[in-house]
């Protein structure tokens, strides 16, 4: 039995579901936190330079840009001002093209009214959306696809 292929892909399928339900079960926390009023200080799309491979065969790697939403917003909870920057819950994924986020930037305009969700264990801990985003579906999604696989051969090899 091959258990150089299993004990890795099954430990990467173990370690990307409990992100995903650790993620998942904030987003459920969620769902009971408070809001308030919030204003927008500054939107944008944001560059962020990454690393990525350009030849499979050997390890070199490039920097690349990807780009991100920047949303930074304020609120009072209690008469005391905070200030933050996450707009949901769960993993953010990059985009390779800042046209992509152009279309929630313009969502939150600078100096507009929005509905900000905090925790009232601690009202530091807010966003602008209480749903998971794209990155918390893409786990779920590559852990069921690992999941698969490791069964998979788990059965091939144990027949």
């Amino acid at each position: 039995m091959p258990l150089f292929l299993i004990l890795p892909m099954g430990f990467i399928t173990l370690l990307l579901m409990a992100r995903a339900w650790q993620e998942q079960k904030q987003v459920n926390a969620a769902r009971r936190w408070a809001q308030t009023a919030g204003r927008i200080l500054s939107s944008s799309v944001e560059e962020i330079a990454v690393p990525v491979r350009v030849n499979t065969s050997i390890r070199r790697y490039r920097m690349a840009v990807r780009y991100a939403p920047s949303v930074v917003y304020e609120y009072f909870v209690n008469d005391a001002r905070y200030q933050s920057e996450r707009l949901r819950l769960g993993s953010r994924l990059l985009s390779s093209e800042a046209c992509d986020l152009e279309r929630e930037i313009r969502r939150y305009p600078t100096s507009g009214a929005v509905t900000v969700w905090y925790d009232p264990a601690n009202p530091a801990e807010a966003v602008l959306d209480r749903h998971t985003g794209v990155g918390t579906r893409v786990q779920w999604l590559a852990s069921v696809v690992m999941l698969v696989c490791t069964l998979a051969i788990i059965m091939v090899f144990c027949r």
